[in-house]
């Protein structure tokens, strides 16, 4: 890679982040970018800026996995809780499945640490925040999100990261993931954190992911598309859906037609990336 890529002179020209919260500061021991996995960053915003148009959140989420081990990292853009006052609703890029995402919108979201007085503040002041510190003041309901739900499907902490669109003033989100089994939050992730957040901010101006992927498909052929995307079988959808094999057949080659997917492999993987509301 370039040495003076743009990339790279943007970061040279960044001062070390001053604002993160005072007990990452004291884990990381008044940390600096210095001490961050500096070529693992520029690989990251690399892969980032080679993204074409309305493919970033897939490029993201696998440079943050490869380079940074962030497996699973979603996108909130929009978050209710940061973005209050807005007209726009709040969607999510994600690689969960869909029933995760459904039952936190409809149950937990409210109830969510990040959502509280102390997680608003928090991200606002700091631009970072984990679930595990912000657990220590939760409410009980707060503490059933974490416990009851996220632990539930395997997550045992997570990380979240402000950005913020500098042409139109939009926020998201960047949501990491952690299995305490597998990885635990670092004072390294932190510093990671903190310091990335804010030099992605150029490339969430465009389209995370093609916007029209799916907005074609009638009431039928969304609903065989969603329980294709959870695993099922023809004449598992039929039976869910009172209806036959043919039609469900009939649906969906109508939904590989409108979304251009070549097999139900590739449907699968668009249909996860797509913005959920």
């Amino acid at each position: 890679m370039d040495e003076r890529s743009p990339v790279t002179e943007s970061l040279r020209r960044r001062s070390p982040p001053c604002w993160l919260p005072s007990e990452a500061m004291n884990e990381c021991d008044g940390g600096s970018v210095e001490q961050l996995e500096y070529r693992k960053l520029i690989n990251v915003l690399e892969q980032v800026a080679g993204a074409r148009e309305g493919e970033l959140y897939p490029v993201l989420v696998e440079a943050l996995a490869v380079h940074l081990g962030w497996i699973d990292a979603f996108v909130a853009e929009n978050p209710a809780y940061l973005a209050l006052g807005t007209d726009g609703d709040e969607q999510y890029l994600t690689m969960f499945r869909p029933d995760f995402v459904e039952e936190y919108v409809e149950r937990w979201r409210w109830n969510n640490p990040f959502a509280s007085r102390g997680g608003v503040a928090c991200l606002s002041r700091h631009g970072v925040a984990t679930l595990g510190r912000l657990r220590l003041r939760a409410t009980d309901p707060e503490r059933d999100f974490a416990d009851k739900f996220l632990h539930r499907n395997g997550i045992d902490d997570m990380l979240k990261v402000v950005v913020r669109s500098r042409a139109t003033g939009a926020v998201s989100t960047l949501g990491v993931p952690f299995d305490g089994d597998r990885r635990a939050i670092e004072p390294g992730d932190l510093l990671m954190a903190a310091t990335l957040g804010p030099l992605l901010s150029p490339y969430f101006d465009t389209n995370l992911v093609p916007p029209a992927f799916g907005r074609d498909l009638s009431s039928g052929e969304r609903d065989v598309a969603e329980l294709v995307v959870l695993g099922e079988d023809h004449k598992q959808i039929a039976r869910r859906l009172n209806v036959s094999e043919s039609t469900v057949d009939k649906h969906l080659t109508c939904v590989l037609e409108k979304t251009g997917c070549g097999s139900l492999t590739e449907l699968t993987a668009q249909w996860k990336r797509r913005p959920m509301s």
